[in-house]
């Protein structure tokens, strides 16, 4: 190519790649200053990474963040903030203004990448200038990268597997294709592991193939996928990918986001906000699950292609580009895995294939299996493009496949009117600041916001992302990471309750709290008394032990109105499901169907204020309690204090209808206070059957009151 196209076709390419970035963020949202667009799901994760990120000193690995999700254990790999950008960032941020971010730039680049590598697979099969450029433009405007600028910003980076795809199209005998193959892996590790899957099972799958074609000896294939792997295992170690352990990088859901088979041609699409069709001509089809992580529709002109991808393998051999058999191969094994053992169409599932633990276990790293179908997506845009040039090389290809473009815009349209100047990131019915301008400037006086109950991806981080994202807190608890250590956030959940019940003033140091379990605050206000301050504002309950502002009075009074005060009904049985006693997070769990309490933890407590003539000195209290695990031989440990007086030991052996009778003086118009330890609780992960490690020990079926 002459210098002077390749000026030509350079221009050309960032000139419409800027004006479609300006088309999707709009103009303010461009603005790397401007950070008001990220607030919602993926958009808050990835920007409150960073934030923390940038802002903390530097540790090793180099991508740790501790201190967004504390004991968490996570880093900037698991809040999806890009890592190469962050690490880039966070070296140079003495030059950055306070409120930068960089995604926009990020979106900018992505849609160049993408423009310029299907221009250069293009270009190397039909070296055709103008004919590559219009070609390139079917991938920035392909439903799969668009769809995900509007939910998952690192994964509009699927340049890297057109760069993966373009790798693959070098001759075998260049002694550097092995040497672009592993830097391309190396630095999909940087951007996001899905992208790292899918071009290891691309390497893989065609491995396999040339080893049953008898173009390469497994003793070398072994010794090429040693040197890949460990230059990509050291810089996944660098980054931070193994700041939690490996089991913990398994997650639920292969089988559930996958991929429909009707996804080429169903055009139902959907953001943060809204579901919608992206077609003009065809009309949105149903699909199950959370199968929208298979999206991948093709438009009119694609299903064209996806019409000449197949009479490319059947009948024109000579126009093949690759090696017919191994892309047919590698497209179908990419199926296969993308479809999961949930075979579905449209509402009907077809079937279902039962898997061992240990193999799904193994394909739980890859949970949205949906996404395996982008290479398979791209090549048949790929073979399409490439087939219609050669059909009509000496009849103006270039005007035909530009027809063609503007038939996949026009269909299409509906769908790219819902990603116009930045209108998939914000909606006018959606206000994510909270009113009282008592959460103004928190971070001045407290340096850590924390939750009471600890959990990753909580309902209060929805809430209270964007409100994260204004204020400077050096760490917090309230987070959403794509994976943690599960159980040290089970860990500190039960190390929070022994500590409240301690009346532990220690870990309120430079710390406020947030709940909106008014039933916890409660129970907390019953341990702490007016030694904490409590305030109430948007539907929040804050609590510290310094006062908030001046101006601003503690709520007590709030949480002490109608604080566990309950009648017995004739049969003196205390409803346990009374909001006034079910204290759930201070180590409880409720099973709404059943009507009963799960003990969760090693310790949990019921406060119980009785009106009337039902509570007298010498009273007894009959206690059922069951098993949780009915199956587990082990017996219970458990311990009852009431009141503060130690009332019985107990092994509990049998799983069901373990009847406990125990005296009391009770306290008429006053706090009776109920505490069950277990020495001995299991989790399911304990049990070495499933990753949850929450224990649990006992069911509380039945709780009288007798005088």
């Amino acid at each position: 190519m002459k210098k002077t196209s390749l000026l030509k076709y350079q221009f050309f390419i960032i000139i419409i790649s800027t004006i479609l970035w300006c088309y999707l963020l709009g103009f303010n949202f461009i603005n790397p200053l401007n950070s008001d667009w990220l607030y919602l799901g993926d958009f808050s994760q990835v920007q409150l990474g960073w934030k923390f990120f940038k802002n903390d000193v530097w540790r090793f690995p180099i991508g740790s963040n501790p201190n967004f999700g504390m004991y968490f254990d996570g880093s900037i790999i698991f809040s999806d903030s890009i890592p190469i950008f962050a690490i880039f960032f966070k070296v140079i941020r003495i030059f950055l203004p306070e409120n930068f971010q960089y995604f926009s730039l990020w979106v900018l680049l992505c849609i160049y990448l993408q423009f310029f590598f299907a221009f250069k697979i293009i270009f190397k099969f039909t070296k055709n200038l103008n004919y590559s450029l219009i070609g390139g433009l079917f991938f920035i405007f392909s439903t799969v990268f668009l769809n995900r600028s509007g939910i998952h910003l690192s994964l509009m980076g699927q340049w890297i597997l057109l760069s993966g795809i373009y790798i693959e199209t070098i001759n075998d005998k260049n002694k550097n294709k092995s040497l672009y193959q592993i830097l391309n892996i190396v630095l999909s590790t940087v951007i996001h592991f899905y992208f790292t899957i899918i071009l290891i099972l691309f390497y893989i799958f065609g491995k396999i193939f040339d080893l049953l074609k008898q173009k390469i000896k497994f003793i070398n294939i072994i010794k090429e996928t040693i040197i890949l792997i460990i230059p990509t295992l050291i810089v996944m170690y660098v980054v931070g990918y193994f700041t939690i352990g490996l089991d913990d990088g398994l997650g639920w859901g292969y089988g559930h986001f996958n991929f429909n088979l009707n996804s080429f041609f169903n055009p139902k699409g959907s953001n943060y906000f809204e579901s919608f069709n992206w077609s003009q001509f065809l009309e949105q089809k149903k699909y199950q699950n959370g199968e929208h992580e298979g999206f991948s529709y093709l438009g009119i002109t694609g299903l064209l292609f996806l019409l000449l991808f197949f009479v490319n393998f059947l009948f024109k051999k000579y126009l093949i580009v690759f090696d017919r058999y191994k892309i047919l191969t590698i497209s179908l094994l990419f199926l296969v895995l993308a479809t999961s053992n949930n075979i579905n169409l449209g509402e009907n599932n077809i079937f279902l294939v039962p898997l061992n633990n240990l193999f799904y276990a193994f394909l739980s790293s890859i949970r949205a299996s949906g996404r395996l179908i982008w290479p398979v997506y791209y090549l048949i845009f790929i073979f399409g493009i490439i087939f219609v040039f050669k059909l009509f090389e000496n009849k103006k290809p270039t005007v035909v496949i530009l027809i063609l473009f503007f038939i996949q815009i026009a269909d299409i349209h509906p769908g790219l009117l819902k990603y116009s100047l930045g209108s998939q990131y914000t909606n006018e019915s959606i206000n994510p600041d909270l009113k009282n301008s008592l959460w103004i400037g928190l971070s001045k006086d407290f340096e850590v916001i924390r939750i009471l109950e600890p959990k990753n991806n909580s309902a209060i981080y929805q809430k209270l992302s964007g409100y994260l994202l204004k204020e400077n807190f050096k760490k917090t608890d309230i987070a959403y990471l794509a994976r943690v250590n599960r159980e040290s956030i089970v860990n500190k959940k039960y190390e929070l309750i022994k500590l409240f019940n301690q009346k532990n003033l220690q870990i309120f140091d430079k710390t406020i709290f947030v709940s909106q379990n008014k039933i916890f605050v409660r129970s907390l206000y019953e341990l702490y008394g007016d030694m904490l301050h409590y305030h109430y504002v948007d539907d929040f309950w804050l609590i510290s032990v310094e006062p908030l502002k001046e101006g601003y009075t503690s709520q007590n009074t709030n949480v002490i109105d109608g604080i566990y005060k309950i009648n017995l009904d004739v049969s003196n049985i205390v409803d346990l499901f009374n909001e006034s006693i079910s204290p759930e997070g201070m180590g409880w769990k409720k099973n709404n169907t059943a009507k009963k309490l799960i003990l969760d933890g090693y310790f949990s407590s019921i406060l119980i204020n009785i009106e009337g003539d039902k509570c007298h000195k010498n009273s007894k209290i009959k206690i059922s309690v069951d098993k949780y695990y009915k199956n587990e031989i082990e017996p219970i440990n458990l311990d009852i204090t009431i009141n503060r007086n130690k009332k019985k030991e107990v092994i509990i052996r049998d799983a069901t209808n373990n009847q406990l009778i125990l005296n009391f003086d009770c306290k008429i118009n006053s706090k009776n206070i109920i505490e069950f330890n277990v020495e001995n609780p299991k989790s399911l992960y304990d049990l070495k059957k499933g990753l949850n490690r929450q224990k649990k020990s006992i069911i509380l079926d039945s709780l009288t009151i007798e005088g």
